[in-house]
């Protein structure tokens, strides 16, 4: 696995970054925006070989990859670069496909700077379109009907005054007049050479989206921290910083899904082209939506037009809409998914990415998949998957003789040593089992913090038999009266010589029927500032004093109120220092927010679009399968963009955790975002199909047995468990974006 750019890489992003900073600053973008092109800036960008990029070395070009192109993007879009940078890219890359004497001589020209030459990514059959940078182009590569034509005239055509001042304008691909139209390719030839032309154009145009919009929040960010209203930062309100902080993890999700479709484009997997419209529909989608709340954010000042941040709001939206409607793109990756649709794309060139998790993880895989399947989950405990009911006492014991339990932890007590790999695989395979995790990810999180924070004596006792499958964890930090304000928590645990006595309450702490130990949140000193007087201990459940009342939830589970009176524990069963509870309760919601690896699974996601999906296929309606409706494929297809954003940001915070990187909020962004796309999804999907979708289990024509319906309850339960979303978005606009606390 691997997601660091190369040295080389890390040049070509850096000269292009200082290149643009000078070249394409703000005051730069607006003397531009009287005909949407710098000439000048061209000028710099045709020195340093951009517009040779795509091409082999032998045709003029430099011959980079794919991923090279990305980058440059990238840089492109956070400076707002006037001119179609892109489509030049793209239309030179195409135009060394082919040997006519009309195509060599439109890409020397265009590599060396005598003329602009635009790809038109949008097709039309009456041969008009609308081409990005038309007004400044000399030549024009697109498809007419059925033939990819080169489109040459004279002079450009009039510019046409758009939203983004991107100096489009209309060509006509059909007409000779006023120019020569030479005929590149015909028939299924030329929609694949157009298909692959408009793939590197989607994920291009993605990636300066993404530099786009991130640009954008991060001014706003700025602004926020610096603009005082009711004697505080603006940016201190969560009004103000949770919007920005999720729409920076829903571009960062969407930058990542771009190099994981460059990544799986150049290894030729099945899902390249499903993931490469994915992405361009999701950044397409959020582009307009980051950049209009980053010029919210300045209020008034965002509208004026000596502010920067209006410059990204109407680009924004140029760009993203300059081939017609971007949903056709989640319409397209549906059709791959699920109809069978194929593309033809791009050489992608070398590829240094790489988002599988290696061999040896996957070796563990054939031994894992094959424990699994050689234990089933019965049908109820495949309906309890999401919940502490589908624990199986005999299926966790036989994991653990088995040696699967926690494969990552140390071999001195009993573990196997193997790493965070390792146990990705294993989240993995016990989702495609369909079985709970709840237990086994709880034990694990407090075993962790047992052996980072516990006595030697504690470790001794209670590791090997966590390892053994004997023991199972839960969770007491909830209160009756603090809920994600765990620090404001207020059983009391009292010393008394080697013991303590610990009274109060605690909500939700789901498993502690079937567990035996509470990892316990405990106030031992009221005369400190709140996070300073918390102490945490390790609590046998069946220790006297200790009472567990059942609370069963709209989503099918039961959790827990427990009440602890006058619970004597021994001394060793505290975890960490007295009133130093704070720190070791840090590192467990470390774990939690995803440091283990397995924050990026998608199983109860997955679940409600695959539910829609096989729904869709079976269901007729106005005679036709639902799934033949375009309008459908378009929830569906955006309902599946959600999954891999949310896969592909658990995979860039597994490669901050392998390599023990500085996690920047990466953690808390992929749990914040999952709890919110599993709203999402599940609301349009329950829509999209009812009036089926709101029967449950049980009902004869419920789709797949309540799954949608359920999860649409489920998600509302998996917002608040865990710390809520709120919480997690205070962290991201912290510790991504640098903003002030929000919270006390």
């Amino acid at each position: 696995m691997n997601l660091d750019l190369t040295a080389d890489q890390e040049l070509l992003r850096d000269t292009f970054e200082g290149l643009l900073s000078a070249e394409s600053s703000a005051d730069r973008v607006r003397e531009a925006e009287e005909n949407g092109f710098d000439g000048k800036l061209w000028s710099r960008l045709v020195e340093v070989g951009t517009f040779g990029l795509r091409v082999p070395e032998a045709a003029g070009g430099t011959g980079m990859s794919l991923f090279d192109a990305v980058l440059v993007a990238e840089q492109a879009g956070r400076h707002l670069v006037s001119g179609p940078l892109v489509e030049s890219i793209v239309a030179c890359g195409g135009l060394a496909a082919f040997e006519d004497e009309a195509a060599r001589r439109a890409l020397a020209h265009a590599i060396e700077g005598e003329r602009v030459v635009s790809f038109a990514p949008g097709a039309s059959d009456d041969g008009r379109v609308l081409v990005p940078g038309g007004a400044v182009a000399r030549s024009v590569v697109g498809l007419d009907g059925d033939v990819l034509v080169l489109r040459e005239r004279a002079e450009s055509p009039p510019r046409s005054p758009d939203i983004g001042t991107g100096a489009f304008a209309a060509w006509n691909l059909s007409a000779e007049r006023d120019g020569s139209r030479t005929v590149l390719a015909e028939g299924e030839a030329a929609h694949a050479a157009f298909e692959r032309m408009r793939v590197e154009w989607r994920l291009l145009t993605a990636a300066a989206l993404g530099g786009l919009s991130r640009r954008s929040i991060e001014i706003a960010a700025v602004y926020a921290t610096e603009r005082i209203q009711f004697d505080r930062p603006i940016g201190s309100f969560q009004a103000v910083a949770h919007p920005l902080a999720e729409l920076i993890t829903a571009i960062d999700g969407g930058a990542v899904l771009v190099w994981r479709a460059v990544d799986a484009i150049a290894r030729g997997l099945p899902q390249a082209a499903e993931w490469s419209a994915l992405a361009f529909g999701w950044m397409a989608e959020h582009a307009p939506r980051a950049a209009h709340r980053a010029l919210h954010t300045h209020g008034g000042y965002g509208l004026s037009d000596e502010y920067d941040i209006q410059l990204f709001h109407r680009r924004s939206v140029a760009w993203s809409y300059a081939a017609g409607d971007p949903g056709e793109a989640y319409v397209d990756a549906a059709d791959h998914r699920w109809r069978g649709r194929t593309a033809a794309l791009p050489d992608a060139g070398e590829c240094f990415l790489d988002f599988a998790l290696g061999e040896e993880a996957e070796r563990f895989r054939d031994e894992a998949r094959a424990f699994f399947d050689a234990h089933p989950a019965t049908e109820e405990q495949k309906t309890n998957q999401h919940n502490f009911d589908g624990f199986d006492p005999d299926f966790h014991r036989a994991m653990a003789e088995a040696g699967l339990l926690y494969v990552s932890w140390p071999e001195e007590y009993g573990g196997r040593g193997l790493g965070m790999l390792e146990a990705t695989v294993m989240g993995e395979e016990s989702e495609r089992a369909r079985r709970s995790i709840h237990a086994k990810a709880v034990t694990s999180m407090v075993g962790q913090v047992v052996l980072e924070f516990g006595s030697e004596a504690l470790k001794q006792e209670v590791i090997p038999r966590i390892l053994r499958g004997e023991v199972i964890c839960s969770l007491g930090f909830t209160e009756p009266g603090s809920g994600s304000d765990v620090a404001a928590a207020v059983t009391r645990a009292r010393q008394d010589g080697e013991e303590w006595i610990v009274d109060g309450q605690k909500m939700f702490t789901s498993g502690a029927n079937i567990a035996q130990y509470v990892f316990l949140l405990t106030r031992t000193n009221p005369e400190v500032p709140k996070h300073k007087g918390l102490t945490m201990f390790l609590v046998p459940l069946d220790a006297p004093g200790v009472d567990i009342q059942a609370i069963h939830t709209l989503s099918n589970e039961r959790t827990n109120a427990t009440y602890y009176t006058e619970v004597r524990i021994p001394d060793r069963y505290r975890i960490g220092p007295v009133d130093g509870g704070w720190a070791v309760l840090g590192h467990a919601l470390h774990l939690e927010h995803g440091s283990n690896g397995d924050a990026g699974s998608t199983g109860e996601l997955h679940d409600v679009v695959e539910a829609a999906a096989e729904w869709a296929v079976r269901r007729v309606r106005n005679g036709a399968p639902v799934i033949e409706n375009e309008s459908f494929r378009a929830v569906l297809g955006r309902a599946q963009a959600a999954v891999e954003v949310t896969a592909a940001l658990g995979r860039r915070q597994l490669w901050v955790g392998l390599n023990d990187r500085p996690d920047g909020g990466a953690g808390p962004m992929v749990v914040a975002f999952k709890k919110d796309a599993f709203i999402d999804v599940s609301r349009r999907l329950l829509a999209a199909t009812a009036p089926d979708s709101v029967l449950g289990r049980g009902a004869e024509d419920a789709i797949a047995d309540g799954a949608i319906e359920f999860g649409y309850r489920l998600a509302a339960a998996n917002a608040i468990y865990g710390g809520t979303a709120e919480i997690l978005k205070s962290v991201v606009a912290q510790a991504t974006l640098g903003m002030p606390r929000s919270r006390g």
